[in-house]
């Protein structure tokens, strides 16, 4: 596990990828050794704050921020996403986790770069985790889009969530992927299908995962601690 502050952006370019269960996955990996502060910047569901609202983890703060915005000439306004970054330098949590919006590739694209740039200055590890899945183009697209505004961050972690499939050919035979994993900064990790009453724990009943693990009927109990000692296993391994 990095010992220095990170900045870890949650992306995927799209809605519904699962973004707010990897940045809920990251926020439960890291608070077991750190301070985290989670910022969820999805202005319709409040998955990941809802989930981590005052009081649930000590070691877990959950806000609720706008990255994503145009001005009144319809081009990207950046603020929302510097904000952040103001706010990781000045915060005393040693993870800040933006769980992104949907749609942000844009944004990256035309301001990636202001993340690694602000981290770089402040001493902070950037890191990209972009999750694929295996029946939309979409996030392998808008990764190409916001490929040279990122590819200086200190890490990318591509996500391969099989949520819906193991199929994930044309990600490994895209050309614009093959040119990224050769990266040094690259990693590419599996998310593992999520058993549909963890699901539910997660997204309906907005229950972290050390909660699932820990406070749920015995037979959910014993599945979500599987969950997330793979989770876990497998973040480590990426040095996340």
């Amino acid at each position: 596990m990095s010992k220095k502050k990170q900045y870890i952006y949650v992306t995927g370019g799209k809605g519904g990828i699962g973004k707010s269960t990897a940045a809920l996955a990251i926020a439960d990996y890291k608070s077991l050794n750190c301070k985290v502060l989670l910022i969820d910047t999805d202005p319709i569901n409040a998955d990941s704050s809802v989930a981590y609202k005052e009081g649930k983890d000590d070691n877990v703060t959950a806000i609720r921020s706008n990255v994503r915005a145009e001005d009144s000439s319809g081009q990207i306004d950046a603020s929302g996403l510097i904000d952040t970054l103001n706010m990781a330098s000045t915060t005393e949590a040693q993870t800040i986790i933006v769980d992104a919006p949907a749609g942000d590739s844009t944004l990256l694209s035309t301001a990636g770069s202001i993340i690694t740039g602000a981290c770089k200055e402040a001493g902070i590890e950037s890191v990209f985790v972009w999750l694929v899945d295996s029946t939309d183009r979409t996030p392998v697209n808008a990764l190409n889009a916001a490929w040279e505004a990122i590819k200086d961050a200190d890490k990318i972690i591509l996500v391969k969530n099989y949520r819906k499939g193991t199929n994930f050919d044309f990600f490994d035979n895209s050309k614009t992927i093959g040119g990224i994993t050769s990266a040094s900064n690259v990693k590419i990790i599996g998310f593992p299908k999520i058993a549909s009453r963890i699901e539910e724990h997660l997204r309906i009943d907005r229950m972290t995962l050390k909660q699932i693990a820990t406070e749920t009927p015995i037979g959910n109990r014993a599945e979500g601690q599987r969950l997330r000692n793979e989770l876990h296993n497998t973040f480590k391994e990426c040095d996340l």
